[in-house]
């Protein structure tokens, strides 16, 4: 690019924090279709306009082409204006340009255009490509979503250039919608992942199976992060948040305790050198839990079980129903619970009702 030579090492000032979308204003006067690249957008900047190099870090051009303009690492002159006495506290005007990447569009997003010929004459720009086009839009979404998962970029900051704080302009044109170039990145980005709180003393355990190997396998663990120590898996419900459950404990137990509460419960197996391992692995790397790298998978979807339906018959009771259905006249409370749509007390059934008799 023109002037490489003389900003190639720069380093922008400050951490990246956004994404600013552009367009060039440039178009085929015939036709209106984008024209221009980052090649000649540089060309201008820099020979046309004094700057030292081009305004943006990436062009994508009117058949959907990315081209790496300007090196993430130095600040583009995209959005900066004057604010000497830092009335608005965005670094004098430049908060824009050392914090956002610059992501310009070639084209002009905008209807009823005109150009002034070398006379002064004025003439329309026929009213075709006032949108990005489609392989243009495919290009920007999947260049934004990689940026911003690459420096952690929230959808919120991803602007166009007049909603920047500071900037009078219609860039990127008045057909671009903002809120839908965000909702859709929001679709297509994941989410980041789950973090976990630190646990504060005496909220973290590390239940171990009831062997000696066990224990020795956990001692350089223990050492490190200080948890409790509990060998009675029937203890630690309800009494400590975060649960190491390492050996051979029980799924009933650990479902237990997710399903009362517990924040995090990761389970360590295998053999006693395999769990030394996996230990070791996490003091190595300062993590008292798998799941702050790896959350637990989502079970899948499972099927509901079919609805059975019973019609009340002459002499009939729940009692008496639920000792035909489950075996146990006792358990005639789900049958009520499940059916307080069509009965207001339990002793008054009447033959022909139809009732939900739901699994066990």
């Amino acid at each position: 690019m023109p002037n490489y030579d003389e900003y190639k090492d720069w380093q922008r000032d400050g951490d990246i924090l956004g994404i600013a979308v552009h367009h060039s204003a440039t178009a085929n006067r015939r036709t209106g279709a984008p024209s221009g690249d980052a090649f000649s957008f540089f060309d201008y900047h820099v020979n046309g306009r004094g700057w030292t190099h081009g305004g943006y870090n990436y062009v994508i051009t009117g058949d959907g082409t990315i081209q790496y303009a300007l090196d993430e690492k130095i600040a583009a002159y995209h959005a900066g204006f004057k604010d000497p006495d830092d009335e608005l506290g965005l670094e004098r005007g430049q908060y824009w340009n050392n914090h956002y990447l610059a992501i310009c569009l070639a084209g002009w997003f905008s209807t009823d255009r005109t150009y002034r010929d070398g006379d002064g004459n004025i003439h329309a720009i026929p009213n075709n490509f006032t949108r990005p086009t489609p392989e243009q839009w495919d290009s920007l979404l999947e260049l934004t979503s990689h940026l911003m998962q690459k420096y952690q970029v929230p959808v919120e900051n991803v602007r166009i250039h007049r909603e920047l704080t500071g900037n009078h302009t219609q860039c990127p044109g008045l057909n671009f919608d903002p809120e839908h170039l965000r909702h859709q990145l929001a679709e297509t980005v994941p989410p980041p992942p789950p973090t976990i709180p630190p646990p504060n003393p005496g909220e973290h355990v590390i239940l171990l199976a009831d062997t000696g190997d066990t224990f020795s396998a956990a001692l350089q663990y223990v050492w490190k992060f200080r948890p409790d120590v509990s060998f009675a898996p029937e203890t630690v419900a309800d009494r400590w948040k975060y649960i190491t459950a390492v050996g051979n404990i029980g799924a009933d137990w650990l479902a237990e305790y997710r399903r009362r509460g517990a924040l995090v419960v990761d389970q360590i197996s295998g053999s006693p050198v395999e769990i030394k391992d996996t230990l070791g692995g996490l003091v190595a790397q300062n993590r008292r839990f798998l799941a702050d790298e790896t959350p637990p998978p989502e079970p899948p979807p499972t099927e509901p079980p079919p609805v059975t339906r019973y019609t009340v018959q002459p002499g009939d009771s729940l009692s008496k129903i639920a000792r035909q259905f489950y075996g146990n006249p006792a358990l005639w409370t789900i049958i009520f619970d499940a059916n307080r749509d069509v009965l207001s007390d339990p002793r008054l059934l009447h033959p022909g009702q139809v009732l939900v008799i739901p699994p066990q």
